[in-house]
């Protein structure tokens, strides 16, 4: 049906709210941007006898970076230029330190996504906290070379590279440096150029019908995410007193974005298509839940009151880590120290009928290490002294086959080949926990934020053939057991003081009929 209409339509859609950048006293207002401009970007699909190729469909323009003090956007001089590859030192220049999202880059600009339909204004879809899982499935869709060999100008992400390439594509050029004629900055050409996808369940179906019979026009709300769930610094603590003191504080830094259009085609089908056009489709959706760690043992239950669900996804971040210039917000750790855990449907454990557990952890290494072998009841000086974890070793405390294959399958639904989230990213990520806690010299940083990891603990009740359960007043319950909250001497004592929070989502069927418009879940 869909493979022959007669006739492709391009188009390409303004906002509704349109509110174009401006540059003047050395920096850019309006625009679309949390901090100076429009928080929402409001787009209308008219009602039309067309079909809606879902499969084209994307949200285009550019960014543009501003820095904190003087509001002005981030660019180079010949003196940054020279200093590109200090990661760490006195002279580190904003470009570096300054940092966003690897996974999916500029689609972490995205927070909610809310769908209409303009005949009813009854809502078809609203996607929360949209940037963490869009991330999630990013860094599991592409391993290290693929992401080099994607367009920079999708996303500008490179994936496990991005600790290079982002201090280049965060860059606005310096005007001096090239021909922007009388409009300077306020040229249509000035800012990085992006186009992203919208990862939302029902624009990743058929063709919709626009016609006032079936979805009678769409409206596509997009809020946009604050900056400080955007940005994170290079290092979360450091110690710089020379030129880059200024350029080591990121907050306040903020992004505005021009030239938004929402791109794609109409499809423009015979009659006996449209005569045969199905009105009844199956959505492949997500629902988000929220939780807590608050001790070493800790549970965990939900209600989800869903009849086809396919996979429970949770992930895990300190109570400090989002909305926070300091950390990554899109680092996903498995809770800090994790020994063991259990998933059940109904108090009865499911989909594995037994207790997963993490060997080594830090109570396996701590009751069978013997003196003068590495005995880690404490850390030491972690230099030389075998009485605490050599530095490098901290990888000994990540042992997670089981748990990475579990969670993989939880947010893909099927054991996948390309994907970045190696055993490699999750030990650099632990290391650089425990680097942000050394004793730190002058013109020092410590503790990297550019490892973000991608795991979590997962439950696939699909088994690869889109197998589903029933959780209508039937209960999902994790049990934890994990070193979160504990103080216990062997973690980074940066972290094992803290609650964890548990983001859950839920991946789901949904039956909606394109014409009465209800949605059965």
């Amino acid at each position: 049906m869909y493979k022959m209409p007669i006739k492709k339509l391009n188009f390409s859609s303004s906002p509704l709210n349109d509110n174009p950048a401006s540059f003047a006293n050395g920096s850019f207002s309006n625009g679309f941007s949390h901090l100076n401009g429009q928080p929402t970007i409001k787009f209308s699909i008219p009602a039309q006898d067309l079909l809606l190729d879902t499969s084209s469909l994307f949200l285009t323009g550019q960014i543009v970076h501003q820095e904190p003090t003087a509001n002005a956007p981030i660019s180079t001089s010949v003196a940054d230029r020279a200093t590109y590859s200090q990661n760490n030192s006195a002279t580190i220049s904003q470009n570096t330190q300054t940092n966003y999202n690897q996974w999916n880059g500029i689609s972490s600009v995205i927070d909610k996504v809310v769908i209409q339909s303009k005949k009813t204004t009854q809502e078809l879809a609203s996607i929360i906290n949209y940037s963490q899982y869009d991330a999630l499935k990013q860094g599991y869709s592409y391993n290290e070379d693929e992401y080099k060999q994607m367009p920079l100008m999708r996303n500008l992400c490179s994936g496990a590279n991005h600790n290079f390439t982002c201090r280049h594509t965060l860059n606005s050029p310096t005007v001096g440096d090239c021909d922007f004629g009388s409009e300077a900055q306020n040229s249509k050409f000035y800012g990085q150029f992006f186009s992203i996808p919208i990862d939302v369940a029902l624009l990743k179906n058929q063709p919709l019908h626009l016609g006032n019979s079936f979805t009678g026009g769409l409206m596509l709300t997009i809020h946009l995410n604050n900056d400080s769930s955007v940005y994170f610094s290079r290092h979360r603590v450091g110690n710089i007193t020379g030129a880059g003191q200024a350029n080591f504080n990121i907050n306040g830094t903020h992004y505005v974005l021009k030239n938004i259009k929402l791109e794609g085609k109409y499809l423009q089908p015979t009659p006996q298509d449209l005569s045969s056009y199905q009105s009844n489709i199956l959505l492949n959706a997500r629902q988000n839940l929220v939780n807590d760690i608050v001790s070493s043992e800790n549970s965990n239950v939900y209600t989800p009151q869903l009849r086809m669900v396919k996979g429970i996804v949770n992930v895990y971040q300190d109570d400090d880590q989002n909305n926070s210039f300091q950390q990554n917000q899109y680092n996903f750790r498995r809770p800090l120290g994790l020994v063991e855990y259990q998933q059940a449907k109904n108090g009865v454990r499911y989909p594995q009928d037994f207790v997963v557990k993490m060997l080594p952890n830090i109570e396996s290494i701590t009751e069978n290490a013997t003196l003068g072998q590495g005995a880690v009841s404490a850390r030491g000086s972690r230099d030389n002294d075998l009485s605490g974890l050599l530095r490098g070793q901290e990888g000994i405390l990540v042992a997670d086959s089981e748990l990475r294959l579990n969670f993989m399958k939880s947010l893909m639904g099927r054991k996948v080949a390309h994907h970045s989230a190696n055993l490699d990213l999750s030990k650099f990520s632990f290391a650089n926990d425990y680097d942000s806690e050394e004793a730190i010299a002058n013109n020092v940083c410590r503790g990297s934020n550019m490892n973000g990891d991608l795991m979590g603990i997962g439950a696939d009740f699909s088994n690869g053939i889109s197998m589903v359960q029933n959780f209508v007043n039937q209960d999902y319950e994790l049990r934890v057991k994990s070193g979160v909250n504990s103080a216990q001497a062997v973690l980074p004592t940066t972290r094992n003081t803290r609650i964890e929070i548990q983001e859950s989502f839920i991946r789901n069927f949904e039956q909606m009929n394109l014409q009465s418009l209800v949605k059965s879940m």
